[in-house]
């Protein structure tokens, strides 16, 4: 135990003597109180430091307090991600998958360590965010799964939403499928209340609410790729941990489905999404009229027109679970509508993480086809920012802003070229820069960061949810042929 504590001690009394001798030499006594005020005075309002130097971002970065010391460091790791986005095709490679068909659609955990697929063959996979290996397959929905989505607070739980009419939670840890409702129509899309105890879920034209821990079809099977159905009491144990009351809830009589919404036509999707003060509810329902022939002056000779166009509403909603409960959602009551969107899924549009901005792609008779941005603050709501004119967008699968939101990233499911003229590799995907409150129109050339070119046809694309991951994995996307595309920050092929 001496020789321990001398040994700490001396090591202590090192490491106060090296920095005292760095301290004259460090960035603090460089830095002027000039510049110190003027990297304070630009992040308090709003006007961060945007400098190509790294070392002048670190260097403000040490010398800054407070929020300007926050900004700044978001500065540093949007640098970082600049300098991985500029080319990020050299860093990538395909998840090994065994007998898959086409992947339909793609989750990530809240906490970024796991993410999930769906497949032709009527089963979901789940891999490991770190590694892209492959963890376990989850078996037992009769048809394909349409829709997944992880717990908002638990990684090992899993929901998913099938052609089937039905949609399962699972445990992901066991395998074990945890509950299962019949919803009596084919289910297109679900989605976490952000208190983890609500599904929404959208079958036909019905989008209804299901609390899934109550009074729901309970079954503890363990499906496997090795082994046969097993019994297991590890569902009920997770229901223990979820509800916090000791036991699942199976109250007689008790009711855990509830209609939301009774549309007019098919409802594609139903998310639910957070903001700094509310709980924001989006639906899409199919528009019943065909998309419209825009004037030959805004396509040339090729009329590239997607197959359906989707309307779509969003409604504030209290954070608390007791005002989402029962809720009956009225269409002329919502707080936003956009009119003509290209949606295939919920992956077609994405709110922020901050939950200030929107972003889709959007059908105007006007002037055709465009990537825009919407203001979701209440001063504001509904003020169209950024506008990108973008190719191909009636093919477009997947818009999704980057964890910083400072970039999109746009999907695409067929090739941007007409069928006579058509190469060998097309854009896939582009990463396109946005730029916030800006209220301006712009070409994809101005504010592309990057395309990635490929013969794949993409089903869904995801950023991963956490920035400083891209070192691991940054994001991906799904083909129609079954394969995952997975994009990492390689030390080796950056450049200084």
């Amino acid at each position: 135990k001496n020789i321990v504590r001398h040994c700490f001690w001396h090591c202590k009394s090192m490491a106060s003597w090296f920095m005292s001798g760095m301290r004259a030499t460090s960035p603090r006594s460089v830095v002027s109180r000039e510049d110190r005020s003027n990297a304070e005075r630009s992040a308090l309002s709003g006007k961060s430091s945007r400098t190509s130097s790294i070392v002048q971002l670190l260097r403000l970065r040490e010398t800054s307090r407070g929020r300007a010391a926050s900004v700044l460091a978001a500065d540093v790791l949007q640098w970082s991600m600049g300098r991985w986005m500029s080319s990020p095709a050299q860093s990538s490679a395909y998840c090994r998958i065994s007998e898959a068909k086409s992947t339909i659609a793609l989750a990530f955990s809240a906490d970024g360590e796991l993410f999930a697929s769906t497949h032709g063959d009527h089963t979901v996979k789940v891999f490991d965010c770190s590694t892209w290996a492959h963890k376990c397959t989850l078996r037992g929905h009769d048809r394909t799964p349409w829709t997944v989505k992880f717990h908002p607070h638990y990684r090992w739980i899993l929901a998913t939403g099938s052609l089937d009419q039905t949609v399962r939670v699972w445990d992901v840890q066991t395998g074990e499928c945890l509950c299962r409702n019949d919803f009596g129509f084919v289910v297109s899309c679900i989605s976490f209340h952000s208190s983890g105890e609500l599904l929404a879920v959208t079958a036909g034209k019905r989008i209804s609410l299901w609390r899934w821990q109550q009074g729901s079809q309970t079954t503890t099977e363990m499906m496997t790729d090795d082994t046969l159905p097993l019994r297991s009491n590890t569902g009920r144990r997770v229901f223990e941990f979820l509800s916090g009351r000791g036991t699942a809830s199976d109250e007689v009589g008790a009711n855990p489905v509830s209609t939301m919404l009774e549309g007019e036509q098919p409802q594609r999707c139903v998310a639910f999404k957070r903001s700094a003060t509310h709980e924001l509810l989006f639906v899409a329902e199919t528009n019943a009229d065909p998309p419209p022939l825009l004037p030959s002056h805004l396509t040339g000779q090729v009329q590239m027109v997607p197959p359906f166009t989707v309307q779509l509403w969003m409604w504030f909603l209290p954070t608390q679970l007791e005002g989402v409960l029962g809720l009956r959602c009225n269409t002329e009551r919502a707080a936003l509508r956009v009119p003509q969107c290209v949606m295939y899924s919920d992956a077609g549009f994405d709110v922020s993480r901050c939950g200030r901005f929107l972003a889709l792609c959007e059908l105007d008779p006007q002037v055709g086809y465009r990537l825009r941005s919407f203001s979701l603050q209440r001063h504001s709501l509904g003020v169209q920012l950024q506008t990108v004119a973008l190719p191909n967008c009636p093919y477009v699968t997947s818009v999704q802003f980057s964890p910083l939101t400072d970039a999109v990233l746009i999907g695409y499911g067929r090739c941007q070229a007409p069928q006579q003229h058509q190469a060998p590799q097309y854009a896939v995907l582009r990463g396109i820069q946005f730029r916030g409150d800006r209220q301006e129109e712009m070409t994809t050339e101005e504010v592309q960061l990057f395309s990635v070119d490929s013969t794949d046809e993409s089903n869904v694309a995801l950023f991963h949810p956490h920035a400083a991951s891209c070192a691991l994995l940054g994001f991906l996307y799904a083909t129609k042929d079954g394969r995952i595309r997975a994009f990492k920050h390689d030390r080796e092929l950056s450049e200084g």
